[in-house]
């Protein structure tokens, strides 16, 4: 989907609704639980998801609707953490080619699938605020937290 996210209505409220629309109400939600790891997952990814998932439910972050986004970053995790081990086997981030223009220097397919692999894993964790800008970004969106408006009117008012 093209274009900006959309604000929680708790931050329309809060930064004011200048297009003078109704609010609309914030979507539905779900409770918070535990899931085990998908057995399709490696080893490291399960242990990725073992690492997250409580962290995920601890916050209220994580329901059953995200399984499948938890499990693609835990095997994203999985396949950067293999080509950044094969990288330090190799001891060096490019190798020499011979072909007709001479000796070229090229880099290692290694070094595509990481920087592949990051872009995906900032993509995938910023939905679930695993850097600290997402989590100022989600820091006021719990599950079940209640807002009053008339408390932030009574804060600007002293």
């Amino acid at each position: 989907m093209k274009g900006r996210k959309p604000n929680p209505r708790h931050l329309r409220v809060v930064n004011g609704n200048a297009g003078k629309r109704p609010l609309p109400e914030d979507g539905f939600r779900l409770s918070s639980e535990r899931a085990d790891a998908p057995e399709h997952l490696d080893d490291t990814a399960q242990d990725a998801w073992n690492r997250l998932m409580p962290e995920l439910v601890g916050v209220g972050s994580f329901t059953s609707l995200d399984h499948d986004a938890l499990a693609q970053y835990c095997q994203v995790y999985s396949r950067w953490r293999r080509a950044e081990d094969a990288l330090k086997s190799a001891e060096e981030d490019t190798y020499e080619t011979h072909g007709k223009q001479g000796k070229m220097l090229r880099a290692r397919p290694e070094v595509a699938i990481i920087a592949e692999c990051i872009r995906l894993m900032r993509s995938i964790g910023s939905e679930f605020g695993f850097s600290p800008v997402a989590r100022l970004r989600l820091k006021d969106i719990g599950q079940g937290d209640m807002f009053n408006a008339f408390d932030v009117m009574d804060r600007k008012a002293r």
